[in-house]
């Protein structure tokens, strides 16, 4: 008999809470003592041992980590080997979380090696994550159907592509021209009005968004907010009523003669993902946060070739709009807010077109009109896209990037 899906989101977190641990052991750790043998060597433990737990550290899952760590024995005198080389704080990090790991096998397997078996057993985790996926859904439909009815707003579909190039943005980022575009919006009377967040300070010339055609070309080095005329309902520019600072929003009046109306904005950031190739970040991070009710979420980040090779892609949904200061975000720190649901990330190949989106010419559309305003060949991109039914109301969704 397999794991449930509760054992392994439990399993899930407690090996990211060990990944936290060993990735700042790692790091504490001089630069003789950074590779199997010459960690083997600086601590005094078995190069088995040593190649265990670089395999933890490089592990891309929680669950991962837990099947590449060393045996018990081998954990708690890891304990005794580390101590002088490594801060005591940190000691005291990897004796809880050691003996933490010792605790809980007990609850799912009989040993270490009967837990890896079962870690393993990837065919039966695919059958029962299907059946956990239908309920899953069934339930992020429930609170869809609550949220729609207690806001009084919805929507059918958030598409949002964002697209991030090397030496395009400001010195030291990268530029990212993304497009959020939400279709079937539906506000009922008494409502709050229709708001478009973003992330990025105004300019201080800033008056409206700008209204955008297919004749159009982005300033790379100058960060705007548009609205795609072709992609929208005619009006909705009009509608503009005012932004707040505060709380970064556009606010809309209703659109004249629209029950519902579609809504597409195009952003330039120039100066907000810092160039992981030449910074010291250890993660890129896209998302996008579900402030009203939505039937679909279809999330694209199309990332450089050149980026894409030097990382490893994840994604999560989290509390929230969890604000990440960028330059300071790191994996190991993400996994306290995550909630148990892991949306599927694929790979697809934007040569295919349509096809790589299920024959929807519509988003297909979209995603040629954001590549030409950005004056981008899309040929030189890597496209991840997560696809979700019944996104969760007020959390966030992330695709992120681990830079090596």
């Amino acid at each position: 008999m397999g794991l449930s899906h509760q054992a392994h989101s439990e399993l899930r977190r407690l090996g990211e809470r060990v990944k936290k641990v060993l990735t700042a052991i790692m790091r504490a750790m001089p630069a003789q003592a950074q590779t199997i043998g010459g960690f083997a060597r600086h601590i005094g433990c078995h190069r088995s041992t040593s190649q265990r737990l670089f395999n933890a550290y490089k592990a891309k899952s929680g669950e991962q980590v837990l099947y590449h760590l060393p045996g018990q024995q081998a954990l708690s005198l890891l304990g005794e080997q580390l101590s002088g080389h490594i801060p005591c704080d940190l000691i005291v990090q990897w004796r809880q979380v050691s003996e933490r790991f010792s605790a809980t096998i007990p609850q799912y397997a009989r040993s270490h090696a009967e837990l890896k078996r079962l870690l393993d057993n990837r065919q039966e985790d695919k059958v029962k994550a299907r059946d956990v996926n239908l309920s899953g859904q069934d339930k992020r439909a429930q609170l869809y159907y609550a949220a729609k009815s207690l806001l009084g707003m919805s929507m059918e579909e958030i598409f949002c592509a964002y697209v991030l190039t090397r030496g395009k943005g400001r010195e030291g980022f990268l530029q990212e021209v993304a497009m959020i575009s939400k279709s079937q919006i539906k506000r009922e009377t008494g409502a709050a009005p229709f708001v478009q967040f973003y992330t990025h300070p105004h300019n201080d010339d800033f008056i409206a968004p700008l209204n955008i055609d297919a004749n159009c070309r982005v300033e790379s080095k100058r960060f705007s907010i548009g609205i795609a005329q072709e992609l929208s309902t005619p009006g909705l520019h009009q509608a503009f009523a005012s932004y707040s600072p505060g709380n970064s929003g556009l606010v809309f009046d209703p659109v004249a003669g629209h029950d519902r109306f579609d809504a597409t904005f195009i952003f330039n950031n120039p100066d907000e993902l810092v160039d992981p190739l030449s910074h010291d970040s250890q993660c890129s991070s896209t998302s996008i946060s579900i402030k009203n009710p939505a039937k679909k979420l279809r999330l694209l980040v199309l990332i450089e070739k050149q980026l894409d090779r030097h990382s490893c892609v994840n994604v999560g949904c989290y509390h929230g709009n969890q604000k990440v200061e960028e330059g300071k975000l790191s994996v190991e720190d993400m996994w306290t807010e995550r909630l148990p649901e892991f949306p599927e990330l694929r790979l697809i190949d934007l040569n295919a077109g349509a096809h790589a989106l299920h024959w929807d010419t519509v988003q297909q559309q979209k995603l040629d009109y954001l590549f030409r305003y950005a004056s981008l060949d899309p040929g030189n991109y890597r496209c991840y896209l997560m696809e979700v039914d019944y996104p969760i109301w007020s959390s966030t969704y992330r695709i992120y990037f681990e830079h090596q």
